[in-house]
C-alpha cells in the first residue's frame, strides 16, 4: 500500500465518523452538518486514490447540502443565527432533540429547480472521467443521495442512507478504497440502528 493510499484511509475513517453522527441525529440542521463533513473528507479521500468520479460527486454533494442547509435554516427560518444556534447547546444534546413538527412546516425547501441543477451537475462531473460502468455507480448514488437530503423526512433519509453505502461498497472495492469499503459496512449497520432506535422504538413510546 502507497503512502497516498495510507492517507486516503485516514480521511476515510474521519468521513465514516461523520456519516455515523449524521444519521444517528434527530435534528436536520446536525444532519446536514455532519453529512458536509462527511462529504469534504470522502471527497479528499478519493484524491489520494485518482478516483475523480467519486471526488467529483462526493464535493457536488457536500455543495448540495451547504444549499439545503441555507434554505432550511437560513432562508427559511427567518431571524436565525447559526452561531447562535451551535453555541446555544452541545452537539450531543443537539442530536438527541427530535425536530419541532411545528417548525419544520415553515422551514422552506431548496427550490425544484436548484434541485435539478444538482442532479444535472452530479451527472456531468461524474461523466467527464468515465471509465467503465462501475464509474456509474457514483452518479446514481450521489442523485439518490441528492433527493434524500432535500426532501425534509428524516426516516426516508435513514432509509436511503441504508441503501448507499451497500452501492459504495462495490465501488470501492473496484478502485482500492479498502477502507471506504468497512466503513460503508458500519455506514449500513448504523443506519440500520438508526432506523430501529428512532423510527422503531422511539415511534413506539411516542418519542418522535
Amino acid at each position: 500500500m502507497t503512502i497516498g493510499e495510507i492517507i486516503a484511509q485516514v480521511f476515510a475513517l474521519a468521513g465514516l465518523g461523520s456519516n455515523i453522527a449524521s444519521v444517528q441525529c434527530k435534528r436536520r440542521i446536525w444532519v446536514l452538518l455532519f453529512q458536509i463533513s462527511a462529504n469534504v473528507l470522502y471527497a479528499v479521500q478519493y484524491v489520494f486514490l485518482d478516483a475523480w468520479p467519486a471526488f467529483a460527486v462526493s464535493m457536488v454533494s457536500a455543495v448540495e447540502c451547504i444549499v439545503v442547509y441555507y434554505y432550511a435554516n437560513g432562508a427559511g427560518r427567518a431571524g436565525t443565527n447559526l452561531g447562535k444556534s451551535l453555541a446555544s447547546d452541545q452537539t450531543g444534546a443537539k442530536c438527541r432533540q427530535t425536530d419541532n413538527k411545528a417548525d419544520d412546516n415553515k422551514v422552506a425547501r431548496m427550490p425544484l429547480p436548484v434541485l435539478l441543477l444538482i442532479m444535472i451537475a452530479t451527472t456531468v462531473f461524474g461523466l467527464m472521467d468515465y471509465t467503465d460502468a462501475l464509474s456509474l455507480l457514483p452518479i446514481i448514488v450521489t442523485i439518490a443521495y441528492s433527493w434524500a437530503v432535500w426532501q425534509p423526512n428524516l426516516r426516508i433519509f435513514r432509509v436511503i442512507a441504508v441503501l448507499i453505502p451497500i452501492c459504495w461498497f462495490i465501488y470501492n472495492m473496484h478502485v482500492g478504497a479498502w477502507v471506504s469499503m468497512c466503513t460503508a459496512v458500519v455506514e449500513t449497520i448504523s443506519a440500520l440502528s438508526a432506523i430501529v432506535r428512532i423510527d422503531v422504538f422511539g415511534r413506539k413510546h411516542g418519542k418522535i
